[in-house]
């Protein structure tokens, strides 16, 4: 039987329904019936949904609207990886506001999910302070209900496998949006000072034009959690964005920007295959490998200039007493 011997009420309520995004989108280049069908908001609505709920907030589902294809437009965006090398414009549109929408899971259950509107209005303070956004207050501790016993290590092991994360950051004006997260951690470590677990999820970029060419920029989310003792449930404590150089350290109000809105632009790869998250793991143990040699080069270019200055310093000493002796 030809597709299009089926009625378009059992297409679009008994079929297109049970697919992914992928899959649909696949579909509507099948024929351009499908096409039609396919390309119905309410569908690519449920799905961004199912995939992020966060994005049923009035304000996303606002900002959406704007998108040239609506929430079609948006999974297009927010699905796939963007492409590693951004081109950062050294005039960007002047946005007064970035929405961020967050979703947090454990083998698949929804543990946390916020949506965060930064104000990003250009102004001295917001221009050369470092960037940073919190989505969760000081002390402020979010329960859930995954459980965990045993040892330390088998439960890090277990975050590491099973948490995942998705960062949606949407430009109102240029009406795009980029999930920055490497969807599962890339790092995940027990912080011995306060007993906590902290996660990384990053995604490592190679600017042009920002401060130096071929300049690694990572945008890096960093996740606190904890355990209570007596019950063994799991709770969130902190969770922030920070766009950092290749010297770990956070980039002003304007380059951020600058990075964020060349990656909300940049070209999108085809797919996030089940591989995506260990070759982002791999790219940011690359960054960390540079930036660690960054850094011994620094301190051996250090070293080597207080040894000129004493060396200097011991030769003007023999110089002045040859001088007073004789």
């Amino acid at each position: 039987m030809a597709i299009a011997e089926i009625h378009q009420d059992i297409i679009q309520t008994h079929i297109l329904t049970r697919l992914s995004g992928q899959t649909l989108a696949a579909a509507g280049c099948a024929s351009s019936l499908l096409q039609s069908l396919c390309s119905d908001e309410k569908l690519w609505s449920d799905i961004c949904s199912s995939n992020w709920p966060s994005t049923d907030d009035p304000l996303v589902k606002e900002a959406i609207s704007n998108f040239p294809s609506g929430h079609r437009s948006f999974f297009s965006d927010s699905f796939p990886s963007p492409s590693h090398r951004v081109t950062v414009n050294s005039s960007p549109p002047q946005t007064s506001q970035i929405i961020s929408s967050v979703d947090l899971r454990y083998h698949d259950e929804l543990v946390f999910s916020k949506i965060e509107s930064t104000n990003t209005t250009p102004s001295d303070w917001f221009q050369s302070s470092p960037f940073r956004i919190d989505l969760l207050e000081p002390k402020e501790l979010i329960p859930s209900v995954v459980k965990f016993s045993g040892d330390d290590q088998v439960m890090q092991s277990n975050l590491e496998k099973h948490m995942t994360l998705s960062w949606i950051l949407i430009d109102p004006v240029q009406n795009r949006a980029v999930n920055l997260s490497s969807k599962k951690p890339v790092s995940v470590q027990r912080n011995w000072l306060t007993d906590e677990i902290e996660l990384t999820f990053a995604f490592v970029a190679v600017s042009d034009g920002c401060r130096h060419d071929n300049d690694y920029v990572n945008c890096n989310i960093e996740i606190t959690c904890g355990v209570k003792r007596s019950s063994g449930e799991l709770y969130v404590c902190g969770m922030s964005l920070t766009v950092q150089d290749i010297d770990g350290k956070c980039l002003s109000g304007k380059n951020s920007m600058a990075i964020l809105q060349g990656l909300t632009v940049a070209d999108r790869r085809r797919k996030r295959n089940s591989g995506g998250g260990d070759e982002l793991k791999v790219r940011y143990e690359e960054y960390i490998q540079k930036r660690r040699e960054r850094k011994e080069m620094m301190e051996r270019r250090e070293r080597r200039l207080d040894m000129v200055c004493v060396a200097s310093g011991i030769a003007f000493l023999m110089a002045f007493w040859s001088f007073a002796l004789y």
